[in-house]
């Protein structure tokens, strides 16, 4: 699921989380709330608030989060070097590369340190 669609059902989730919190609120099954509309009708809200802000912590947590994807496929003969680094891509980093001879392929990503390749195929 790509991220812009994914904030987009945190949003939507968010306002059923709100909805649906303070609907139970209103509707107080228990009899815990004031018995004053208008104070009962803050107390539902404030309990729909509290639900929203708990679905859009985690919703926000899970939409934001990064593809972290990394793949090489490598063949390397005589003093060649194949490199690849793709630490915190964003997405899929894929390197196919053949190097033969003296040549050297490298690829750069986004971020940080290198990752090796621990069974290059052909």
């Amino acid at each position: 699921m790509s991220r812009p669609l994914r904030w987009v059902v945190v949003v939507g989730g968010t306002g059923i989380a709100f909805l649906a919190g303070f609907r139970l609120g209103v509707w107080d099954p228990f009899g815990w709330l004031p018995e004053k509309d208008s104070d009962r009708v803050s107390a539902a809200a404030g309990f729909g608030g509290a639900m929203a802000a708990v679905c859009a912590l985690v919703g926000g947590w899970w939409a934001g989060g990064g593809e972290s994807s990394l793949r090489q496929r490598a063949r390397a003969s005589g003093t060649s070097r194949v490199t690849q680094t793709g630490g915190g891509a964003s997405g899929p980093v894929d390197q196919r590369a053949r190097a033969d001879g003296d040549s050297r392929v490298q690829q750069t990503a986004a971020g940080g340190g290198e990752q090796p390749d621990p069974d290059p195929a052909p």
